[in-house]
């Protein structure tokens, strides 16, 4: 990709254009939007200590990837627009357990309420970074997990809820602080994500 923002200003034009028409920009390039703004930020701030940042978007296993001298950093990107699905306004992604080349990991899986028993693990990525957009997609703001907090609340985070058959686990976070109708072990996890917020530091 040989001009990112280019690419981010025809997505924002798509954007306003389909809102003429009531119609709301696609999942896709919203999400693709995001990984876009993730790849800009860990440009900026690791490419002067030495890291070469890979854009993948999907095609591997995670979306970016950051080597310095034989060490590698896998990050995968979440990204959501404000939404309602039967929890009142929050921010959420999907998210999915995927295969693990590790032996003592092949036994791991998650029962998921439509789909059964689905094998894998998050060794897929070392760090999730979590994009919310506002309305206009002029003031991103960003959450970085590191995968072991991930797992460590790997069954909070598994997607229950029958209408959200896209993959085994859920991401979501607050709008502003203000909390979904949820039960209330899921919201204290949310309100914890919170110290998340731009955390960047935490990638190495």
């Amino acid at each position: 990709m040989k001009n990112q923002q280019e690419i981010l200003v025809d997505i924002l034009k798509l954007k306003r254009d389909l809102e003429k028409q009531y119609i709301r920009l696609p999942p896709g390039l919203a999400g693709m939007y995001g990984e876009i703004l993730v790849w800009q930020e860990l440009k900026k701030k690791f490419e002067k200590k030495g890291y070469t940042v890979n854009y993948f978007s999907g095609q591997r296993g995670a979306d970016l990837l950051l080597t310095k001298n034989g060490n590698l950093i896998n990050i995968e990107i979440k990204t959501s627009r404000l939404k309602d699905e039967g929890f009142d306004f929050w921010y959420g992604a999907a998210l999915a357990i995927k295969g693990c080349n590790i032996s003592e990991h092949s036994e791991r899986y998650v029962v998921h309420p439509k789909k059964g028993k689905v094998t894998g693990d998050f060794c897929y990525f070392d760090f999730l970074v979590f994009v919310k957009l506002d309305p206009k997609f002029l003031h991103p703001e960003f959450y970085i997990f590191p995968r072991s907090y991930i797992w460590k609340h790997e069954k909070l985070l598994r997607n229950e809820h029958k209408r959200f058959t896209s993959s085994t686990h859920r991401i979501i976070l607050s709008n502003n602080k203000k909390m979904p109708k949820m039960p209330k072990v899921q919201l204290r996890l949310i309100r914890e994500m919170e110290k998340f917020k731009g955390k960047w530091g935490l990638i190495k």
